[in-house]
Parts: C-alpha cells; sequence; structure tokens
C-alpha cells in the first residue's frame, strides 16, 4: 500500500483502465480491448495506484486480481464511468432537441386550436421537452423574446419586428358573435356594418392592446364609434348569450370550446393571421424565408385544415 493519495481528481481514461484490467483479468487482454500498448496500460496502472494511494491488483498465476480492498474502488469506477456515459447520451438529446426546456408565449385569448392541437402534437413529437406557456401581450413578447425569457412567441395583427425572425403558422376566418336569439344569428355572412346600433365586448385594452386597437379601427371605417366593452373569455361569451352585447372573435372558439347561448357567423372579409416568432440567433423552428437557399416554410393553414405540427424546439432554448 502506498504511503498517501494525491490530492485532485482521478481522469477518467485511468478509471476505465482500472476496470477493463478488472474484467480482463491481465494488462495484455486489457491494452488490446482498449487499444492501447501494454506499456502504456502498466503505466497507467500505476500512475491511479499512486494517486490513490492503493494497491489495486494482485498476481495469482498468470492472471491480475483485484485485492479485495479495492473492490469497492472498482465499483466506484464503474459508476463514475456510467455517469460520465449518460453526461454524453443527455448532451446528444439536448443537441438533437429530445430533450430541454422550450418557454411559450401567447397572447391571452389567442387561437385555442394552435394552443391544443399544436402543442400535443408537439408532445407527442418530443416528449423529453418541457414546455412552459405564458400570457403577455405583443409588446412583453418582444421585449421576452430579446431578453431571453421566451423562446418562442405567438402573436397577431401587427407587422413582426425587424429584429425578429417569423413565420405564419395559421390563418383563420373572423366571426361576429352573437346570441342565438339575435337578430343576425340566422346570417350565413355579415359585415361589421351591420353592428351599428349594437354593444361590442372584447378582451381588455390591457390584456389585448393590438387586437383592440384594430377592432376598434375596423368598427370606425364602418360607421361605428360605441366604445367597446372589456372583458375576459369568459365574460365575453357570458355578456353575448344574455344578448348584452356582441363581440369579435376568431372561428376556432367555437371549434374547440363550443360556448353555449352563441352562434358564430361568419364576417365578410380578410381574417387575421397567428404569427409564429423567435431570435434570429436561436436556431430557427423553420428555415427564415430571408435565408439564402433555403426552402421555404409550408404556407400557413386555415383553421378548417389540420393545424401544421409545431418545429423542433429551437437550440437556445434552456437545455436540462
Amino acid at each position: 500500500m502506498h504511503d498517501s493519495p494525491e490530492d485532485g481528481p482521478v481522469e477518467l481514461r485511468l478509471l476505465q483502465s482500472l476496470v477493463v484490467v478488472a474484467e480482463e483479468g491481465g494488462v495484455s487482454a486489457a491494452a488490446e480491448r482498449l487499444r492501447i500498448a501494454q506499456p502504456s496500460l502498466s503505466r497507467q496502472l500505476r500512475l491511479l495506484e499512486k494517486q490513490l494511494g492503493l494497491v489495486l491488483f494482485e498476481r495469482v498465476g498468470r492472471r491480475l486480481r483485484v485485492v479485495p480492498a479495492a473492490d469497492v474502488i472498482v465499483e466506484a469506477a464503474r459508476r463514475a464511468l456510467q455517469a460520465a456515459d449518460d453526461v454524453s447520451r443527455l448532451a446528444r438529446q439536448v443537441a438533437d432537441g429530445r430533450i430541454g426546456r422550450v418557454a411559450v408565449a401567447t397572447l391571452p385569448g389567442a387561437s385555442p386550436v394552435v394552443l391544443v392541437d399544436a402543442l400535443a402534437a408537439f408532445r407527442r413529437r418530443h416528449p423529453g421537452v418541457e414546455t412552459t406557456l405564458t400570457e403577455l401581450t405583443d409588446e412583453e413578447q418582444y421585449r421576452a423574446l430579446r431578453e431571453g425569457r421566451v423562446d418562442l412567441a405567438l402573436a397577431r395583427i401587427v407587422t413582426p419586428p425587424a429584429d425578429l425572425a417569423s413565420r405564419v403558422l395559421l390563418h383563420e376566418r373572423l366571426c361576429l358573435v352573437v346570441s342565438t336569439g339575435h337578430r343576425l344569428a340566422d346570417a350565413e355572412q355579415v359585415r361589421l356594418a351591420d353592428l351599428r346600433g349594437e354593444e361590442v365586448v372584447f378582451f381588455s385594452r390591457s390584456v389585448q392592446p393590438v387586437g383592440y386597437r384594430w377592432l376598434t379601427e375596423q368598427l370606425a371605417d364602418a360607421g361605428i364609434a360605441a366604445p367597446i366593452q372589456e372583458a375576459t373569455l369568459a365574460t365575453i361569451f357570458a355578456t353575448v348569450a344574455a344578448g348584452i352585447a356582441v363581440s369579435v372573435l376568431v372561428r376556432s372558439f367555437e371549434d374547440l370550446l363550443s360556448p353555449a347561448g352563441v352562434r358564430f357567423v361568419p364576417l365578410d372579409g380578410p381574417g387575421i393571421d397567428l404569427v409564429l416568432h423567435w431570435r434570429p440567433a436561436c436556431a430557427s423552428p423553420s428555415p427564415p424565408t430571408s435565408a439564402p437557399n433555403s426552402p421555404a416554410p409550408p404556407p400557413p393553414t386555415t383553421a378548417t385544415t389540420p393545424t401544421p405540427e409545431p418545429p423542433p424546439p429551437p437550440r437556445c432554448a434552456e437545455q436540462m
């Protein structure tokens, strides 16, 4: 037995040599398995014994046997090597997007089709990736992306900031939401101008400032100057079902939530896009349209077609 162990960590290659010699029962077979020269392996064993302050092997005939006192050292070496293999395996999974964390920001009241169908599809494709959702307004989303607090953001209507990459995920039809007994409930299609004299309820301007401003401008263009009542989604449906007001929402709320006492009537005119944003510094979820020699992303879908499965998690997402 050596006098005293040396301070400092033991290299993994020395632990591997210890385990392989213990399993093979000799330097010759171990050196062949490790693909190193026998003298080099012998020097490694001597160095390890010096570092540990222990004699690790004894010769029994033509074989080397681990001395009883060193059995626990060999088992600890095996565990250390397995831990190192686990680190390498996890690193590969992180690099491949199979594990990690992705933080997604969405508008309050964003498309439930995307939040349910697409995120469920994402979980099926990447079961090892932890996904978190945070509700933020448009400007809060952009700030969170720039600061790295979220990895992806779902927004509407506004022109994407120049410093963020984007992709249209979904194009949805807008509908007038009225009570089942409303004068327009059985119409095949309506115009915003048909809302003259109606009270309108929508998300609070503090919750969806861009959407609130957009709807106010659309109503003004249609000659309707009535103030918009502000409410949560549940209160919007309750207010409409009671016949107190009408609202304007995307069709997917009806498809998924089927709220009682209301009817969704298609609005004449264009719908709105749901847009995915991310930081260009991340490995993009899909090739940005401005990237040279890269394939164009698939065209946006409508709410009547299956929602596309979301992209793999961006590489700059918080891992592990």
